[in-house]
């Protein structure tokens, strides 16, 4: 009978995770992460087949992290700004995290919609058309131009350039929302 695995493959994605949330995903390899758990790679290669399928498990691991943010956000009033504040406090609390997720370039051809990438995004522009009163073209050019501006936010985050209070961040959000409804947006 073969020897009993002495980690599981969930103890493995979670090393790999403290790793990447801390050094980024380029400090991810076999030998780091054997390093981490104290052993050789060969427990790493039992449940993965290659180190990009452990990559893979990390990516899976940060979205899920992220969609608590979004969850939270949700629940906070106003819902929609409560879902940027999350955002930017996601590139704010998971700087590197946020940069595997949002600045990667792995999302795909950018369109003229860049939410439609993030896994959230359906149940935000919900939120947006039942909380405003607005239809789904008018929620996708809104949630749009706030996704650009909170992008810029997030991202100066998570390059550590911490310019913004997220007191600064959230008014003006908050001005940046009240001007584009004021404006038929």
């Amino acid at each position: 009978m073969p020897p009993k695995p002495k980690y599981t493959k969930e103890q493995i994605t979670d090393a790999a995770f403290g790793i990447v949330r801390v050094k980024g995903m380029s400090a991810l390899s076999a030998r780091s992460l054997a390093k981490a758990l104290g052993s050789s790679t060969a427990p790493i290669f039992a449940f993965f087949d290659t180190i990009e399928d452990v990559q893979n498990a990390v990516i899976s691991k940060a979205r899920l992290l992220y969609s608590e943010y979004v969850r939270a956000g949700l629940s906070g009033t106003p819902a929609f700004k409560g879902v940027g504040m999350k955002y930017i406090q996601f590139a704010k609390d998971e700087p590197e995290l946020y940069k595997i997720l949002f600045m990667s370039g792995s999302g795909g051809e950018i369109t003229h919609y860049l939410p439609q990438s993030d896994s959230n995004s359906a149940l935000i522009l919900e939120t947006v058309e039942k909380g405003y009163g607005i239809d789904k073209e008018k929620a996708k050019k809104l949630y749009n131009h706030m996704s650009v501006y909170a992008y810029g936010f997030a991202a100066l985050f998570a390059q550590h350039i911490n310019i913004f209070t997220m007191e600064d961040i959230s008014r003006m959000m908050s001005e940046m929302f009240t001007a584009m409804i004021k404006n038929g947006q």
